[in-house]
């Protein structure tokens, strides 16, 4: 897929509703290994020692009927207050980045590109760790309402958004900026062509590539 033997590794962010998980996706199927960090996340909360670390921090009342973390109460409960969010944080992200990072080398030899699909990589300084990191732009208005008309109440994707950088920051973390101002299939083929770019097989119209 590439001119090296050496696989990728690609980040795509962004605010909430800003369509990364749309731009990840349009990465999979020109032929990158996605990693789904949300996915990963609701895993890892299945696990009995991060089980045990949330349950002790929130109480019972994050858990369902059969005992496993209810991760829309467990959000619900998390995002009520900064104190919340800054622990449910502490929790997670360390373990979670340390299985992102394990899946990564899973994938690598078998893999030109990995796509690690995670809202918060500007927040985990994870450039470290990656080759390139795209970050999709939108206005926060427009994203906060294609959010909210996915699985959140407004109230929900609000809170949820004060406690991540806002678009200017990251955007400013990014070494690609891919703009989501237009239709579903604008984004999609702006991220097609970003991802030829990536790959060394086309130029990249429409997205704002830092030196």
């Amino acid at each position: 897929m590439r001119p090296t033997d050496k696989p990728m590794v690609v980040g795509v962010a962004g605010i909430m509703g800003a369509g990364k998980s749309t731009v990840a996706r349009v990465f999979e199927g020109l032929g990158a290994s996605r990693v789904d960090a949300d996915e990963m996340g609701k895993a890892m909360l299945k696990e009995a020692a991060v089980k045990a670390a949330v349950v002790e921090a929130f109480g019972k009342r994050v858990t369902d009927a059969q005992g496993e973390v209810d991760t829309v109460r467990l959000g619900e409960i998390a995002f009520e207050t900064p104190a919340n969010a800054r622990l449910l944080d502490r929790l997670t992200r360390e373990p979670l980045i340390a299985r992102i990072k394990a899946r990564i080398e899973e994938l690598r030899p078998a893999s030109g590109v990995i796509v690690i699909d995670a809202a918060l990589l500007p927040e985990w300084d994870a450039k470290e760790w990656l080759d390139i990191l795209v970050v999709v732009d939108c206005d926060e208005e427009r994203a906060a309402r294609l959010a909210a008309g996915s699985r959140f109440r407004p109230a929900e994707v609000r809170a949820r958004m004060e406690h991540q950088f806002d678009r200017s920051r990251k955007s400013a973390s990014a070494d690609v900026v891919i703009p989501n101002h237009g239709s579903l299939e604008d984004l999609r083929a702006r991220a097609g062509a970003v991802f030829r770019t990536l790959v060394g097989i086309g130029d990249e119209p429409g997205a704002d590539r830092k030196e």
